[in-house]
């Protein structure tokens, strides 16, 4: 690791490899690359969490709760609960696709001052080679699992709007 940054001219921060370890340290994307009973209890929760915050807005914003029947609301934290977590896994599914498509990459954009003073560096085959190891092994299978659950989301959120459009 330490020849790598040796011969590499882009700042620390902006090497995919450290970019890498700085997602997978973040609390908001660390939960994603635990095993999957992580990722499943951490999906509960989340999902449990959307719907107690849209169930709360319902009941908030509606003067006559009494009016509304108990399959209409549970529609609406379906349809608006989903959206939210949908929203927020796209934006795990964005940041994991970013860092993927840099490690896949045979060469790295990167400022050195942040000055607009853009550059290129083409990678050494044993850094590709290290990169895409990674991307391969350890992202993708990430990727996979959000894109899995976005996915289950989106039908949800579907069979819901649906559902209320035939009421």
């Amino acid at each position: 690791m330490k020849k790598f940054i040796l011969e590499c001219p882009v700042p620390k921060d902006q090497q995919p490899i450290n970019e890498y370890s700085n997602l997978k340290t973040s609390i908001f994307f660390l939960w994603t690359t635990k095993d999957l009973n992580t990722y499943i209890k951490g999906t509960i929760f989340l999902v449990t969490c959307s719907y107690l915050l849209v169930l709360a807005l319902v009941i908030s914003s509606t003067p006559q709760i009494q009016k509304i029947q108990p399959v209409e609301v549970i529609n609406y934290i379906n349809v608006f609960g989903n959206l939210l977590l949908n929203l927020y896994f796209i934006r795990l599914y964005l940041g994991w696709t970013y860092i993927y498509e840099r490690l896949i990459k045979a060469s790295i954009s990167y400022e050195e001052s942040g000055w607009y003073d853009g550059q290129v560096w083409v990678k050494t085959p044993n850094v590709l080679i290290q990169d895409k190891l990674v991307a391969e092994y350890q992202i993708a299978p990430v990727l996979n699992r959000i894109k899995f659950t976005i996915t289950g989301l989106t039908l949800l959120v579907t069979l819901g709007v649906i559902h209320l459009c035939l009421q």
